[in-house]
């Protein structure tokens, strides 16, 4: 069985002293490739330093939505520089509604220009939306999604709210909240996507699956998600890990050890 995780953060500080053995149990699992997201400007160069010292982690960097201040406009110029030496998208970036600071009119310039670079660079998104899906189509009617366009992490929204980033080519990527398997919402929208537009991840350090309910959430937990994936689809897990592994490949351009 091969499995990628879309979206973690591996060099994030709370799995320190236990990322080494967890990535051997997740490879031991069938794991053969992360994408490590940076979430800030001082993130961007650990989440390299990770990915270039770990066989089969790819890096991403952008700036997260609940980060980003009016000051990081100007950091952002530096972002193209960063992604030229090996990475393989932008992100974690996007939009969100749910929280009052920063305000949407600091995310909104923040990302309108990570947009604009990925599709300059030939990069896909690594997307964050919380109640923000208008907001997000609203850029991309201004500012297109690169080609291919990337994927919406973690998703949680209905078949109406995927419909269109669907029509755009966007991946859906599902993570430990579909192993709680009481979501009808969820469910359909798994099959909408199913087969071409569905990843895994894990969102480590973050959002642990219901098996392995403890903090911090480790890579290895990949394959309860692939396992609940399986169970909504009514597929076998290899069916399920092999597709999601050979979407990430695809849109990511991934080259797996």
């Amino acid at each position: 069985m091969r499995l990628v995780d879309a979206h973690c953060h591996l060099h994030a500080e709370e799995l320190a002293g236990v990322i080494e053995s967890a990535l051997e149990r997740a490879r031991s699992r069938g794991c053969t490739g992360w994408i490590t997201c940076a979430v800030t400007a001082e993130d961007w160069e650990a989440a390299e330093r990770f990915a270039a010292s770990h066989p089969g982690v790819f890096a991403a960097a952008g700036i997260h939505p609940w980060y980003g201040r009016t000051e990081d406009l100007p950091r952002l110029e530096r972002l193209p520089e960063v992604l030229s030496r090996g990475m393989v998208a932008v992100g974690e970036c996007g939009l969100d509604t749910r929280i009052a600071d920063p305000p949407m009119e600091t995310q909104l310039p923040l990302f309108r220009r990570q947009v604009a670079i990925a599709r300059e660079m030939g990069l896909p998104l690594n997307l964050h939306c919380r109640g923000a899906w208008a907001e997000l189509l609203a850029v991309f009617r201004r500012e297109p999604p690169p080609d291919p366009p990337g994927i919406l992490h973690n998703f949680n929204g209905s078949v109406e709210a995927a419909a269109p980033f669907l029509d755009y080519g966007f991946c859906l990527s599902f993570g430990g909240v579909i192993t709680r398997r009481n979501s009808r919402k969820l469910a359909a929208v798994l099959r909408r996507a199913w087969p071409d537009h569905v990843m895994l991840e894990t969102d480590a350090p973050d959002l642990p699956p219901v098996e392995a309910p403890e903090k911090p959430n480790l890579p290895e937990n990949i394959c309860y998600v692939a396992r609940a994936a399986a169970e909504l689809l009514e597929e076998s897990p290899e069916t399920v890990a092999e597709q999601t592994a050979r979407n990430a490949v695809r849109v990511f351009r991934l080259r797996l050890p």
